[in-house]
């Protein structure tokens, strides 16, 4: 049987079944997609077409795109990265030599009993850090769907893909509603886990293109499948007084996850897309000419307030990271 479906309001067809259960796994259709068979008048969701309801009784399975070759964390991490965080243990040296100062001389001036109170006072301080985390681990768990295989099983394939990728074990992910293009990953309580806003989901649902939602995932568990949420770069904080290192260290583990994004999707043009959707939306996203904000990224980056700017933000410009993705792909050959 051959089937027509409805676009901006024209019939296009007519298209074969077969056709139609690709462009189903494809994501192009949905279940609410328009459809008819050759023949009838009638428009009917595809979901709801008799012939047609066995689609949406599996979820879709995103196609795997494979990377030309495997490659170690030594490959995608930004080359800048690890200078920026030994950069910034140097600075963290200074606070944990005045706080051990602090704390000797504390003990020595009350024989011993400052100590025990400074003991008392920083277990205090770790405890109740600890109870806020599983605060805020409850909160999260209690206010957001946990993907699963039953539960937007899209996103499931998603974070799998990028857990085989990676050769890591997959972090627990949530999906909570917040209307922006955002996305964290953080470890709280020992565990390691996503959250996605559904601003940057819906965008990119919207576009029916699965591979940028891999992309999105890609980057969150790169934080990670990298170690920016493990307790070894966790000592480095106390550097941040000194703010412009820690700072720039923090732009480039966001150039590292964008490379751990692309390398799990193995395709730049998807990767540029998802860029440009965050950059414009998904209705304007195919149509960014992304040669065009490179080039602008080339001709603004010199600028003094340009530059200012771009030292005080914890992530790199979005004009930046376009053409930094592109430059990853071909040092990493990444078609």
């Amino acid at each position: 049987m051959n089937w027509y479906y409805e676009e901006n309001g024209k019939a296009v067809g007519p298209i074969s079944e077969e056709e139609v259960n690709h462009l189903f796994r494809a994501f192009v259709f949905t279940p609410q997609t328009r459809v008819r068979p050759e023949g009838a008048d009638v428009w009917h969701p595809l979901g709801e077409q008799p012939a047609l309801a066995h689609l949406c009784s599996k979820p879709p399975v995103v196609k795997r795109v494979s990377t030309p070759r495997l490659l170690t964390m030594e490959e995608l991490r930004d080359r800048n990265e690890l200078t920026a965080l030994r950069i910034l243990y140097v600075f963290a040296a200074p606070v944990y030599l005045l706080l051990i100062g602090w704390v000797v001389l504390s003990a020595v001036a009350s024989h011993g009993f400052g100590l025990v109170a400074l003991v008392f006072l920083f277990g205090f301080i770790w405890l109740l850090n600890r109870m806020f985390q599983y605060f805020a681990l409850a909160r999260i768990k209690t206010n957001a769907l946990r993907v699963c295989e039953t539960q937007l099983p899209e996103v499931h394939e998603a974070v799998n893909r990028c857990a085989a990728a990676l050769k890591m074990e997959r972090p627990e992910v949530y999906v909570v509603q917040h209307n922006i293009w955002n996305a964290f990953a953080a470890k709280l309580a020992g565990q390691r886990f996503i959250v996605l806003f559904s601003g940057a989901i819906d965008s990119v649902l919207l576009t029916g293109d699965m591979e940028q939602l891999t992309f999105v995932v890609g980057h969150e568990m790169g934080h990670h499948a990298a170690g920016h949420t493990k307790w070894t770069h966790t000592l480095a904080s106390p550097g941040a007084w000194f703010i412009w290192i820690f700072l720039w260290y923090s732009r480039r583990r966001e150039l590292t996850c964008d490379r751990i994004g692309l390398y799990c999707v193995g395709n730049t043009r998807s990767s540029l897309l998802a860029l440009s959707n965050l950059t414009a939306g998904a209705q304007l996203a195919p149509k960014v000419n992304v040669e065009q904000a490179m080039n602008d990224w080339v001709a603004l980056r010199g600028e003094f307030f340009v530059r200012y700017s771009t030292i005080y933000s914890t992530h790199p410009p979005l004009l930046w990271r376009f053409l930094h993705l592109r430059e990853s792909s071909q040092e990493l050959r990444i078609d």
